[in-house]
């Protein structure tokens, strides 16, 4: 009897740690999601060095593709690209297409501050938040830079060491998740998840 009433514990034991582990997969999210926030900002180029084309293709979605050549920024000698939000962000991570010459550069990032037009000095220098370096020198290929976890910034210095080219530029942040009721659903209960951004857009009665 004994052995019996073991083997039936293990059983149970097994089928409880089955059940908790798909209760945890189908769980929704609720604390961050991604979202690229390079259309926000606003954009400038420091005039040290001289570039070629136009500040608006770095944002544009197009990549080198098959039968497609968009146009592209060509720094000469480096240079910084830097990109100005009205308030802090929790950033996730930087990816940018490099096109056919690739460099070594920096990804700096800060709360408050702001960077001269030449690219020389910071006035004021606000809070450096992160200095992230890629030394990759991949080319014609997506590259990515990831932030330390929980770094905040408000405008981020990309620092071209070198001539490079340039085709697209990304910015992801992570967005703050919110529960709220599915308006659209019959059940009452039903729930659906609705990151930051899109809850304060909605109207007052349906933000949680």
């Amino acid at each position: 009897m004994q052995i019996l009433l073991s083997h039936l514990a293990r059983a149970w034991l097994r089928l409880l740690i089955m059940v908790l582990a798909v209760l945890l997969l189908t769980l929704p999210s609720i604390t961050t999601a991604g979202r690229n926030v390079i259309l926000d900002a606003v954009t400038r180029a420091t005039t040290w060095n001289t570039y070629t084309g136009d500040l608006e293709l770095l944002q544009d979605g197009e990549v080198p593709g098959e039968g497609v050549q968009p146009r592209a920024l060509l720094w000469e000698g480096g240079g910084i690209l830097v990109f100005e939000w009205d308030e802090p962000l929790a950033l996730e991570k930087v990816r940018i297409y490099i096109g056919e010459i690739g460099n070594n550069y920096i990804v700096r990032a800060y709360l408050g501050g702001r960077l001269d037009e030449i690219g020389v000095i910071r006035v004021p220098e606000g809070l450096q938040t992160a200095d992230v370096p890629d030394d990759s020198r991949k080319v014609s290929q997506w590259t990515q830079v990831s932030f330390p976890a929980g770094t905040m910034a408000d405008n981020i210095e990309i620092v071209a060491l070198g001539t490079i080219v340039f085709y697209e530029i990304e910015v992801h942040v992570l967005d703050p998740v919110a529960t709220v009721i599915d308006p659209a659903s019959n059940d009452p209960t039903s729930i659906k998840t609705a990151s930051w951004s899109r809850v304060k857009g909605m109207p007052r009665q349906l933000a949680p």
